[in-house]
């Protein structure tokens, strides 16, 4: 009777053997809950910006390319080596969602450093010509520096109370959860206004999200695609309709 050890040295004698897509689909099932362990762990770091499932969706692509790559000739374990890529692969995403950048979040972390200092030693809040001369940097970049850390932590009072929602969407999206046949109607007239033009996957993806409330893993499941790059397409698809309706959403809530 095989061991779930055999079991695991048999999945990767077949992929290593036959390289097909379902040898390696059935080795990156067999990981999933290292993916979401990983997610987890660093989720409570990063909480209330991200969610584990967020970096987890990132986190797959991590283990899709570690579960290609990886040379057991090598003698490092498989969990090894698949932690540092998928870590690597979150990483990846936080960087290119991250609207401050690095230099940005070094500047957030000394600001909160500056200001805790000073509070502690004159009982008081600083302004910022004095938290300028502390951190010292000409008073008009502190600003601007201050205005876009401000921002990058602003949620639009137009989303809902779903954390997974994009609040770019919500005035495209008319939300009711007892839409009666008008309101039926108008949705998917704006549905209709909003994806026209787009590809059809792309149009499928919008739908099954923002109106049959499918999860990005089950659209993943419908297209035949990672969760991953449904998150990728879907904020590519967002940023493309943003710029488009850039001066008509007003228009068209009205």
């Amino acid at each position: 009777m095989k061991t779930n050890q055999d079991r695991v040295v048999s999945l990767w004698a077949n992929y290593h053997t036959t390289r097909s897509v379902d040898a390696r689909n059935r080795l990156v099932e067999l990981y999933v809950p290292l993916v979401h362990k990983i997610a987890e762990i660093l989720a409570r770091r990063l909480w209330p910006r991200v969610t584990a499932d967020e970096l987890a969706s990132a986190g797959f692509d991590g283990l899709i390319g570690a579960v290609g790559s990886f040379d057991p000739g090598r003698g490092v374990k498989f969990e090894t080596y698949c932690r540092q890529r998928i870590i690597g692969a979150i990483r990846d995403w936080q960087r290119e969602i991250d609207p401050l950048g690095r230099s940005g979040r070094n500047f957030e972390r000394t600001l909160n450093r500056t200001e805790e200092r000073f509070q502690a030693e004159l009982g008081r809040l600083p302004n910022s010509v004095e938290l300028a001369r502390r951190m010292d940097m000409p008073v008009s970049k502190f600003i601007r520096m201050k205005k876009t850390v401000s921002a990058s932590h602003c949620v639009s009072l137009e989303a809902g109370s779903d954390r997974h929602e994009d609040p770019r969407m919500s005035v495209l999206v008319p939300v009711d959860p007892n839409p009666g046949p008008t309101v039926h109607t108008e949705r998917e007239l704006i549905r209709e206004y909003v994806t026209r033009g787009l590809k059809e996957q792309d149009r499928l993806i919008l739908t099954l999200y923002y109106y049959e409330k499918l999860t990005m893993a089950a659209i993943g499941s419908v297209l035949g695609v990672s969760e991953s790059r449904v998150c990728q397409r879907h904020a590519e698809i967002v940023d493309q309709l943003r710029a488009r309706f850039a001066d008509t959403t007003c228009d068209l809530v009205a």
